[in-house]
């Protein structure tokens, strides 16, 4: 199984070093079993390499929010079920979020209704495809494919506004 920090092709410091060996702590048991609960009533079973992908690409998502706090990033269909799962579990997701990011990170859902937000959100995660490529050395097509359909654009986060994690990003504003 890979590890978070051998995906990551950047050189970092001991401040970032220190955030994403908190991300890759962080227990991801409970969002695994829900997903594959969640699978499992839709007749999809998750194998383990599935839900490792999965739990690796979302903890990906982390680094990019971590990395790059100054622009908002979207992320795909296939990592949202973790995404969602981690947000649902409030007080460890809470805490995960002061701990890595100094501050909540929030869930913005897409409303498909809304053609300006669909063309905004598209662009947010054909930017966000951009930055994984330069971040990871590795990034699994499966859960974040250089490009989505409007109807599997799902979701975004905001900016992370924590002056200590805000200041500390690699990548300027988009």
């Amino acid at each position: 199984m890979r590890t978070l920090a051998s995906t990551i092709k950047l050189e970092l410091d001991p401040f970032h070093l220190a955030r994403i060996a908190r991300i890759d702590a962080e227990d991801f048991s409970l969002v695994r079993r829900k997903v594959r609960e969640q699978l499992a009533k839709q007749g999809e079973p998750a194998s383990e390499e599935f839900l490792d992908e999965g739990v690796l690409a979302l903890k990906q998502y982390y680094v990019v929010a971590l990395l790059d706090p100054r622009n908002q990033h979207a992320v795909s269909d296939t990592i949202d079920p973790f995404w969602h799962f981690h947000i649902l579990d409030t007080k460890n997701y809470f805490k995960f979020g002061e701990e890595v990011f100094g501050q909540y990170i929030h869930h913005e859902p897409l409303d498909h209704a809304n053609p300006v937000e669909v063309a905004r959100v598209r662009s947010l995660y054909e930017y966000t495809a951009g930055i994984y490529g330069a971040m990871f050395n590795y990034v699994n097509p499966a859960f974040y494919p250089p490009a989505l359909s409007d109807t599997r654009l799902i979701c975004f986060h905001n900016k992370v506004e924590a002056s200590e994690v805000h200041e500390r990003g690699l990548f300027a504003v988009a």
